[in-house]
């Protein structure tokens, strides 16, 4: 009995080693290996004087993790669509499942058109049987409207003279009151011109007030020394995210001719400029005589995850940081 126990502990134990083990593969893997990514670009030489057309542009962003375990990437204009491969299997977009609904949707279009036809020929019968019920109807009612109109008549003679007996009571009333809520209304709009300066002024100076003092207490944790230093931390991990970010390679040819020799002699001196920059990955040839654009680009480039949390997590959890930012939001909540 204890020798079957021992086994079956210890073949538990061993899973769940090996399981622990994959899980740190796995966490290591997803932290320190890399997702390389590439991006191509490219303008034919096209005339500028005949116009620019945007479809003439040729562009695709790839990337790929762990020497091509996982890949994927979209083109411009051949595939629109974000595609993610696994060991070469497409996982997005499933095509199966796009095709399913497709034809759900030419199913459901094709059952609405019919419904409809049927519903269309049941309305046709309807109108045809109600049409024969609504002329004999309409012979009883002409009838019993002519003796009624006879009645009708009478009464409203009546009815009338009363009326109007009334109407000249109500008429003098409505004139007294009207004049008595003019008078009033009139009243009320004096004492609110009056009042609406006063009320301006007591606002404004309000909120210069609040106004002043928040900029006074910005200024104060500007000038502190707690975010003197917060700043420097996050501006040097910020830095080192964006060189990180950066393409490793990179390659520009360019050709540009603005029509105006002295625009041309403009953008190459802007090149010259940046030239001790640029001089690996650009280059650059004008055309004095045309006006005209080319260009042929390609970026390579890396992203671990591992440095983006690392920088992430000590901005976060600093303490100078977090002081920083409670002041702030009690700054935004005064």
């Amino acid at each position: 009995m204890l020798t079957g126990i021992l086994t079956v502990l210890k073949i538990i134990g061993i899973t769940l080693l090996v399981i622990l083990a994959v899980v740190l593969l796995i966490l290591i893997l997803v932290l320190f290996v890399p997702v390389r990514y590439r991006l191509d670009g490219t303008i034919p030489e096209t005339d500028l004087e005949q116009g620019f057309d945007l479809e003439k542009i040729i562009g695709s962003a790839r990337f790929s993790w762990l020497l091509h375990f996982v890949s994927g990437g979209i083109e411009y204009p051949e595939k629109k669509e974000f595609t993610v491969k696994v060991l070469g299997m497409q996982i997005l977009p499933k095509k199966e499942k796009l095709d399913k609904k497709k034809d759900k949707k030419k199913k459901k279009e094709d059952k609405s058109e019919e419904i409809i036809e049927e519903a269309a020929e049941d309305t046709t019968e309807v109108e045809a049987t109600e049409t024969v019920g609504e002329n004999t109807e309409n012979e009883v009612i002409q009838n019993s409207e002519a003796t009624e109109s006879d009645d009708t008549e009478n009464a409203s003679e009546n009815d009338k003279e009363s009326e109007s007996e009334s109407d000249t009571n109500t008429r003098n009333d409505s004139e007294d009151k009207a004049l008595i809520e003019i008078v009033w209304d009139i009243i009320e709009k004096v004492e609110n011109i009056l009042k609406t300066p006063q009320n301006v002024l007591g606002k404004i100076q309000y909120t210069t007030s609040r106004v002043c003092g928040k900029i006074g207490m910005i200024k104060t944790t500007l000038e502190n020394d707690i975010f003197k230093r917060a700043f420097e931390l996050v501006k040097g991990k910020l830095i080192k995210l964006i060189k990180m970010i950066l393409p490793d390679k990179s390659k520009v040819d360019l050709m540009l001719g603005l029509g105006d020799p002295a625009d041309t002699a403009q953008a190459m001196a802007a090149y010259g400029a940046l030239y001790p920059v640029l001089f690996k990955s650009v280059t650059f040839r004008p055309d004095f005589d045309r006006k005209v654009i080319y260009a042929d680009a390609h970026f390579k480039g890396h992203i671990t995850l591992f440095t983006v949390l690392y920088c992430v997590c000590v901005c976060y959890f600093n303490k100078d940081v977090k002081k920083v930012i409670k002041r702030f939001k009690k700054i935004l909540n005064s």
